[in-house]
């Protein structure tokens, strides 16, 4: 059967402790929580500074060799959603298919508005964020590098890091405990 209004899979993600109701007509009050419609976004309350760094070569790994074949005029691999091969290109031409970010669109190193996004990656877990982005300013042709971590911030493999680390830390000192009891 094809999914209902009320389908789960259809939900969006928001932000907060929002309660879906049981039924698509019951008031989201009735479940003892109210709504709350704010999107997810990774730039919106932020609990520490973004760390800043401007470089002449990309930080990211993707597109550091590239950058340094252009800059050098060796030929580099032409994407292949436009064809194949090796190409010699300008800046321009490598970057034509890059994205403005619009959230942090200024060079740091001028304060230029013509930049775009080479890299961008985001990781969300049980509400905390982690982030980073750089841009390739076209004016100066400096990278600007922006990331953010939530202070505490930990990957699920680090929960379970802690958790099997605190197991093994009890089940050591019950039987340090046991054994300074036997005669």
């Amino acid at each position: 059967p094809p999914p209902t209004a009320g389908d789960s899979r259809h939900r969006p993600r928001r932000i907060g402790k929002a309660a879906w109701p049981a039924s698509p007509g019951a008031p989201a009050a009735a479940m003892g929580n109210e709504k709350d419609d704010t999107e997810l976004q990774y730039n919106i309350n932020l609990k520490a500074p973004i760390y800043t760094e401007v470089n002449a070569d990309p930080k990211a790994f993707v597109h550091s060799k590239e950058w340094r074949k252009i800059m050098n005029g060796d030929p580099v691999e032409i994407n292949p959603s436009v064809g194949h091969g090796l190409k010699i290109m300008t800046i321009d031409e490598w970057t034509a298919r890059w994205k403005r970010n619009d959230d942090f669109p200024d060079c740091l190193a001028c304060g230029s508005l013509n930049t775009k996004e080479h890299h961008f990656t985001q990781t969300w877990c049980r509400g905390k964020k982690m982030w980073e982005s750089e841009l390739l300013c076209m004016d100066c042709h400096m990278f600007s590098w922006r990331s953010y971590g939530d202070p505490d911030f930990m990957l699920p493999e680090d929960y379970e890091k802690m958790k099997w680390e605190k197991m093994v830390a009890e089940n050591t000192e019950r039987a340090q405990k046991e054994a300074a009891e036997l005669p």
